[in-house]
């Protein structure tokens, strides 16, 4: 190689690489103040919010300021009339996974008609345990010598399913975003 492309190769490779470490970013809020509003229009917000994406109420605390959600399945690309994600991301996961969602909205007073709004929605994920053989001797005796299983019936040797495990994935901030940006503009109409 010549001295002329050396230079130019270092330099597109250190370009490709800055290109592969960047990620979009977005604010990232903890909570959102309602100021000039009674607890009551807070309240009423919050829940229209939740009821417009589709979630339920399974608690409800005025006391406390605590609405959680029940859990519900993401939607798939398909279903367009369904606003239960809140961005792309959030949509192939739903796709691609079954995921659920569980939201939690508390609502801390700070002083008179000041509110301290905080959305958490947590994402999580099916599993579903398998039929399993405990060992490989169960496996040669259901299948037989020539794979064809034998006199003694399959759930003789298999463990039946269980009933299926929701692993928790993480926040998802976005909706949790897109839910105070609704309940934000909610107060200020």
């Amino acid at each position: 190689m010549t001295k002329i492309h050396i230079p130019f190769i270092v330099i597109a490779l250190s370009a490709l690489a800055l290109v592969g470490c960047a990620e979009k970013r977005q604010p990232q809020w903890d909570a959102v103040a309602a100021d000039n509003a009674s607890f009551d229009q807070v309240w009423d917000a919050c829940l229209d919010s939740l009821e417009d994406r589709g979630f339920e109420t399974d608690r409800r605390d005025r006391r406390f300021g605590l609405i959680v959600s029940e859990p519900v399945v993401g939607k798939q690309f398909f279903e367009f009339w369904r606003n239960d994600t809140a961005d792309s991301d959030e949509l192939l996961n739903s796709s691609l996974h079954t995921i659920r969602r569980v939201v939690t909205i508390r609502i801390a007073k700070q002083g008179p008609m000041q509110f301290q709004i905080n959305v958490e929605a947590h994402a999580q994920r099916v599993s579903l345990p398998g039929d399993q053989l405990d060992n490989t001797a169960e496996a040669f005796e259901l299948l037989g010598r020539q794979g064809v299983p034998s006199s003694p019936s399959r759930s003789d040797y298999i463990r039946p399913r269980g009933e299926p495990i929701w692993v928790e994935i993480g926040r998802e901030r976005a909706l949790e975003q897109a839910i105070m940006r609704d309940i934000v503009r909610r107060l200020e109409s």
